[in-house]
């Protein structure tokens, strides 16, 4: 009986002992999971109307797109950084690691009964991948009968 009951008892903490090791194994994150991508971008529009006024000026509400796990969303414009030179923005986002594709989007037109924001450049982001340097240009031109649309595209990317 006190040979049984030793036994159960032995069962059951090995039991613990073996749950509590594949939960720890389980929920401990490994490396590729614990850091993220570092995004490190640039988004320029190549052409700009405001209310008829088609000089260079900066992309409006550029966003950032990532997928599978999202990770993007409308950049702050607090936290970008004016390239005066060409009008362009510059920020870094750091995306949740397993993010394969990035994509940036904005507008260069405003003041028109339609500002649209059509197709975002998307960058396919080989695994191992820490670091994404990209360059986004963005081009506006008006669509029959009237709104006018927006279409990024990747210029340049490097990876690291």
């Amino acid at each position: 009986m006190i040979a049984a009951r030793s036994a159960r008892r032995a069962l059951a903490l090995g039991a613990a002992l073996v749950t509590t090791g594949v939960l720890s194994l389980a929920l401990t994150p490994t490396p590729a999971m614990a850091a993220g991508v570092t995004l490190h971008a640039t988004v320029d529009c190549l052409n700009y109307n405001s209310f008829g006024n088609t000089s260079d000026w900066y992309p409006i509400a550029p966003a950032v797109g990532a997928s599978p796990y999202g990770g993007g969303g409308t950049v702050p414009y607090s936290s970008m950084v004016a390239v005066p030179a060409n009008h362009a923005w510059q920020f870094t986002r750091t995306l949740p690691s397993g993010t394969t594709t990035v994509s940036v989007s904005a507008k260069c037109s405003e003041g028109h009964t339609y500002d649209l924001t059509g197709s975002a450049g998307g960058v396919s982001i080989p695994a191992g991948t820490t670091t994404v340097t990209a360059t986004w240009g963005c081009t506006t031109a008006p669509v029959s009968p009237g709104p006018w649309v927006t279409n990024c595209s990747v210029l340049s990317v490097s990876y690291s």
